[in-house]
């Protein structure tokens, strides 16, 4: 049997969902550029989805499980403890289908990036000049974004 959902329940729990993955993706992001976590826990962070965060306990989902290594978690939650500045957080890993990573994020905005700086050659009066007077062409794949 269905249960329908409430269009606004359902909203809620999207809201919900949409700040923790903007939390979680903020903290690993923050966690790789200080160096705080390497190799596999850097790609346990990068690679999981924040399920849920209860008081100190929380509960990440990664797809792969060679991921979940004991050594991997260990790492990634002394890190969060260090950075939280709380020792009593417990970092859980379950095995899954994620949606929403700050891998994923991270590819996306990278791609963001890159559409834009090709959008601002391709409209630049300059280069358009260029193309339209002296047959100037735009090699694919030459533009690159520049790192914000």
């Amino acid at each position: 049997a269905q249960v329908a959902v409430p269009a606004a329940l359902s909203d809620a729990i999207s809201l919900q969902d949409a700040a923790l993955g903007d939390s979680w993706s903020q903290i690993v992001n923050q966690l790789v550029a200080a160096e705080a976590i390497a190799a596999l826990a850097r790609e346990l962070a990068l690679q999981s989805e924040l399920c849920s965060r209860d008081d100190s306990v929380w509960v990440v989902r990664v797809e792969r499980e060679s991921l979940s290594q004991p050594a991997a978690r260990e790492k990634l939650q002394a890190a969060l403890q260090a950075a939280l500045n709380d020792t009593a957080l417990t970092l859980s890993v379950e095995i899954g289908t994620v949606s929403d990573t700050p891998a994923r994020r991270n590819s996306a905005a990278l791609a963001e990036r890159q559409l834009a700086a090709e959008a601002l050659i391709h409209n630049d009066p300059f280069v358009q000049d260029m193309i339209r007077n002296w047959g100037a062409k735009i090699v694919p794949g030459s533009i690159k974004s520049v790192s914000p």
